[in-house]
């Protein structure tokens, strides 16, 4: 179980999310999801989408707008970390805490975050990954609030199958348009799956 620190709140700078999505091999890598799915998704307006990417507090782990006519790709992860910090500014976790809760799910894939339960006091956000650990604090009278990943994990796993998403292998918009992706940006984006498993072959 983790805890927020006073050298934490000095290096906020190193747990704001970059590309949360290290590993491609992880569910959601290969179909990446436009902002007004992933604003949707999430329960955010685009206009705080638009905001968290360009202050680096969320950012699109598949690809970031680069001007204009560009758009941003988000992943399933993306997704619902953008989910579990939307539920934790709900619950009244303050935007420092709530990028503090991001530099713990940006340290796991997306199967080891549906065992994560994300607890606060207001203060302090907590990582707790075992039931016994969420009732010491609980019992503790340390935690007034508990958000479990696994529970919005399904949430958000439902919800996407009825959205319109971009197959990476298969370039195409899945259901409602049924058009081709520009294969070079689809063709881009593949490499950029590529380079990151090699690079993460050779870490």
């Amino acid at each position: 179980m983790g805890e927020n620190s006073g050298s934490a709140q000095k290096n906020d700078n190193t747990l704001v999310q970059g590309m949360l999505f290290a590993d491609s091999s992880q569910i959601g890598e290969r179909r990446a999801y436009r902002g007004t799915v992933a604003s949707k998704v999430a329960g955010i307006t685009y206009r705080q989408l638009d905001y968290w990417a360009r202050k680096h507090i969320v950012e699109p782990s598949l690809h970031s707008s680069n001007g204009s006519g560009s758009r941003r790709l988000y992943s399933f992860k993306d997704i619902l970390v953008l989910a579990v910090s939307k539920r934790l500014l709900d619950a009244g976790v303050n935007l420092q805490n709530v990028t503090v809760a991001i530099g713990y799910l940006n340290q796991h894939s997306v199967d080891e975050m549906a065992t994560i339960t994300i607890m606060s006091d207001g203060e302090k956000v907590y990582q707790c990954t075992t039931d016994e650990e969420v009732l010491d604090l609980v019992k503790g009278g340390t935690a007034v609030f508990g958000l479990s990943i696994g529970t919005l994990h399904h949430e958000i796993e439902e919800k996407l199958t009825h959205e319109q998403c971009i197959d990476l292998d298969e370039q195409t918009i899945s259901e409602k348009t049924g058009r081709v992706i520009d294969e070079l940006a689809a063709m881009r984006l593949r490499k950029k799956l590529e380079q990151r498993e090699a690079e993460r072959a050779t870490a």
